[in-house]
């Protein structure tokens, strides 16, 4: 892989580590994160979503199946599992393990992430936790 890979596994590291400075220094100045549900966060909107999923899952894991990198762009697939420790959107710790599929991309300026927009089914999680029917 190339440089825009490895960025985008460094990110992933420091998400893992629960480290908010870490995942900042990745983070270009003008840096856009699109979420799950469509909308648009600035750096320290991004922070906050890595502090409310590290904080209810602090064990988070990123099984890691494919990633394509075309130039400043790249494309990650995942599974995410972790235990359900800490609140999360109002819903306290269930101590039940999620399982869920996930899709990131980024696209990088001057060495940074600069954009980046996530795909995955929070529905799902919500009905691992039991928040959701099934």
């Amino acid at each position: 892989m190339g440089k825009t890979a490895d960025l985008q596994r460094a990110y992933f590291d420091a998400i893992r580590s629960g480290d908010v400075d870490a995942v900042r220094a990745l983070l270009h100045p003008e840096y856009e994160f699109t979420d799950e549900e469509g909308v648009t966060h600035d750096v320290d909107g991004s922070l906050e979503k890595v502090r409310t999923y590290t904080s209810a899952f602090p064990d988070m894991a990123f099984d890691i199946h494919r990633q394509l990198e075309l130039g400043d762009v790249c494309v990650l697939e995942a599974t995410i599992t972790a235990t359900h420790t800490g609140d999360f959107s109002g819903l306290p710790a269930t101590g039940r393990r999620i399982h869920a599929e996930y899709c990131n991309v980024i696209e990088a300026r001057d060495g940074l992430i600069h954009r980046e927009h996530d795909y995955s089914d929070n529905l799902s999680v919500m009905r691992q936790l039991g928040a959701v029917p099934a």
